[in-house]
């Protein structure tokens, strides 16, 4: 037994041995550059034929990112392997926003005891757990744009992805009836995600003519959304726009706007819900709409209704499911299966009542109120990433869909990538007999990438 036990030590070893060797022959370099790729060009493109990707996405950038940080360690340049393990997972280290958004995913789990259906509340709260840890590995490694080239990889991918739907929904479509048919609404959701991650592409486009770059990709994201049927994604670029230009004017009138509406919206959003339906059915508003929208209305006001049932606690993680499909005490439901509310805001109140909704906004506001800590020049984009999103979550889409909250958490380590170009380094005065270095070769930003300073989104 001692023999075979040794064997396989000794297997081990040469394994690790010849990964080792395979990461040093590879570098850093191209990982952090399979890193940015991923997430600043792949995503963006793919999700235009794919909306739910995204989180085979982040996987696969993390995959690159935690070979970057375990190569830089190769290379002497940061902490032991476990350490940094324990520095890129340890929870002390997160903004209370944070733990606050960790908070609610483990209350979600605990909602599973009393969930209409215990399996599937267990089963989301333990995805959206993983997204969560991913994340923060992604922020904690994340690599610096530290290349010329790499200021125009955000704007190209997303002008590049909004030149596509521009395509596939301006025509009969290249690829599109390949995959979802001919209804160009199967595209909404990849229109919304396009419309999102925008503003970091913004908030990263630097250099010679940033400015123009910048209105080259607003108006292709708008020409998109203008010819998609995606109503959601109109209002929220809109909405983004609007708080995006406040900011330029004042960030604090921005940040007060967005926590103010945030709040408010968020804590009454049952009571809001249900009066603005009961408006519009007595007062025929809602024959002047599309179908779409009077549906939205009579779903909004089925689920207002079951959310003051259970105020406190819930009804569960992805009890909204369920709704029409069981007979469940003190519940008339009048509509058949409808999965969510088409409100995450509303849905959070359904699923995890009074206290998951402080959480969420504890968590949101905490989000909004660190954008102040970003660089100046990121914080217009990032305050009108934050009204876009709270926007399109306030009328569309499920709260717990894996697309919407890998969105939603991805925002963070892309607006928190560290810039290191060298010609934005200041110029050191060189002594007379100071040998000068040639210009290109600029050293490895200094700092451990295991372990960067988690700044706040």
């Amino acid at each position: 037994m001692r023999l075979i036990w040794r064997h396989l030590v000794q297997d081990a070893q040469d394994q690790w041995a010849s990964f080792r060797a395979f990461a040093l022959s590879v570098g850093t370099r191209f990982f952090a550059d399979a890193t940015l790729f991923i997430l600043l060009i792949v995503a963006p493109v793919v999700v235009v034929y794919s909306s739910r990707a995204l989180p085979v996405i982040l996987l696969f950038a993390l995959l690159f990112v935690v070979l970057y940080g375990v190569t830089y360690s190769f290379e002497g340049r940061g902490p032991s392997i476990a350490r940094g393990t324990l520095i890129a997972l340890n929870p002390l280290t997160l903004p209370y926003w944070a733990l606050a958004l960790l908070a609610m995913i483990l209350y979600g789990g605990l909602t599973a005891f009393w969930a209409i259906k215990p399996e599937p509340a267990a089963i989301q709260a333990l995805k959206m757990w993983a997204t969560f840890v991913v994340v923060v590995v992604l922020l904690r490694l994340m690599p610096p744009l530290d290349r010329e080239r790499l200021r125009y990889t955000a704007p190209f991918g997303i002008a590049l992805a909004a030149a596509i739907l521009i395509a596939e929904l301006a025509t009969s479509g290249l690829l599109r009836p390949l995959i979802y048919g001919n209804n160009p609404a199967y595209l909404n959701r990849s229109v919304v995600t396009v419309s999102v991650l925008m503003w970091p592409a913004l908030a990263l486009t630097t250099g010679r003519f940033a400015t123009a770059q910048k209105i080259g990709v607003v108006l292709l994201v708008a020409a998109a959304v203008i010819v998609s049927s995606s109503l959601s994604s109109l209002i929220g670029l809109c909405a983004g726009l609007i708080v995006m230009g406040l900011a330029f004017l004042s960030t604090r009138l921005a940040t007060i706007g967005v926590v103010i509406v945030t709040a408010a919206t968020f804590l009454a959003m049952p009571l809001a819900a249900k009066i603005i339906t009961e408006f519009a059915f007595q007062t025929g508003v809602d024959t002047m709409v599309d179908l779409s929208s009077e549906r939205r209305l009579e779903i909004w006001k089925a689920f207002s209704q079951a959310a003051l049932e259970h105020p406190i606690i819930g009804w569960g993680l992805e009890a909204s499911r369920f709704f029409g499909v069981r007979q469940l005490p003190g519940l008339d439901w009048k509509l058949g299966p409808v999965h969510h509310p088409h409100n995450p805001m509303l849905q959070v109140w359904v699923e995890l009542g009074a206290i998951g909704v402080v959480l969420a906004v504890i968590a949101i506001i905490g989000v909004v109120l660190s954008i102040a800590h970003m660089p100046a020049r990121r914080r217009p984009f990032a305050y009108g990433a934050a009204a876009a999103a709270l926007t399109i979550g306030m009328v569309s889409h499920g709260a717990w869909q894996s697309w919407w909250t890998s969105l939603l958490m991805l925002l963070v380590p892309l607006f928190n990538i560290r810039e290191d170009y060298p010609s934005d380094r200041p110029v050191q005065p060189v002594e007379a007999d100071t040998p000068q270095t040639a210009a290109g070769d600029a050293e490895e930003p200094p700092g451990n990438p295991a372990a960067p300073e988690l700044e706040s989104a």
